[in-house]
């Protein structure tokens, strides 16, 4: 079974971390959940095929006697089959994405809490880049409508929404469906997009959230060849049929992804 007895009361959130052989960022990740401020949320853990199972990480650390914690093991999948499993596992009326070697802020949920009161069912949020020891706030842009914010999500070199931290009404995903898991990469941006194309108006929470560890480990590898899965989604979700419109978005976005691989050779 995916999911355990059903708790007496359902929570407010749950915060859903995918994890493959991360111990100690995990465990970062893990506490900064564990010590928000609003408290009325559960954390479900998918084990995607760790070498040491998330299980021993997290007892190690004296996190896994909360109550609020629970760590769904499964053999190496995938990112988005595992995201899926996690979905499936979910109480919460609100579903919470962080990556597994992000880090909430304290008064993360009770944010996103107060925000979503106001009748949004999608929030993405501000995040804090730590490089070095250098820490720099990352202000994202807010758009008019759905249709704006989807032209901006395809032609845009920096995404406009962190999925880490990311929050959405669970009666929502039901409606609009999980990760399609044909993508092996950007099944963030996909899912993103169905909910946009389907004319969902993301709120914008003015206030960084997360906190966002920039090491070699999370910069996508084949930037260049996830140019395949980029043109993919430019086809699926071009704003218009009209002749050009395909070839002048992906025209965009492989330059974008170009540059962004060269400026990582000098590195």
């Amino acid at each position: 079974m995916d999911a355990p007895t059903t708790p007496v009361a359902r929570p407010t959130f749950t915060v859903c971390i995918v994890v493959r052989d991360r111990p100690v960022l995990l465990v970062n990740a893990v506490r900064s959940v564990l010590a928000n401020t609003f408290e009325d949320f559960e954390l479900v853990i998918v084990d995607d095929g760790s070498r040491k199972p998330v299980t021993e990480v997290i007892a190690a650390a004296q996190l896994l006697a909360d109550p609020r914690v629970r760590v769904v093991s499964q053999p190496p999948t995938g990112i988005a089959e595992a995201r899926n499993r996690g979905l499936r596992c979910a109480m919460g009326r609100y579903v919470t994405v962080l990556d597994s070697d992000d880090e909430l802020t304290a008064d993360a949920l009770a944010r996103l809490h107060e925000l979503l009161a106001t009748g949004r069912s999608w929030v993405y949020a501000d995040y804090r880049e730590v490089r070095r020891g250098t820490a720099r706030v990352i202000r994202l842009p807010e758009y008019a409508s759905a249709r704006n914010m989807l032209l901006g999500v395809l032609t845009r070199p920096r995404l406009p929404f962190k999925h880490s931290g990311t929050t959405i009404d669970r009666a929502l995903l039901d409606r609009i469906g999980g990760y399609d898991e044909s993508f092996r990469l950007f099944e963030d941006v996909e899912l993103m997009l169905r909910a946009l194309r389907a004319g969902t108006h993301p709120g914008h929470l003015a206030h960084p959230i997360v906190l966002f560890h920039r090491h070699g480990g999370n910069v996508t590898r084949g930037r260049l060849g996830g140019l395949v899965f980029w043109f993919r989604l430019i086809d699926m979700y071009r704003p218009s049929r009209l002749p050009g419109v395909a070839t002048g978005i992906k025209a965009l976005r492989a330059l974008s992804e170009t540059g962004k691989w060269l400026v990582t050779l000098g590195r």
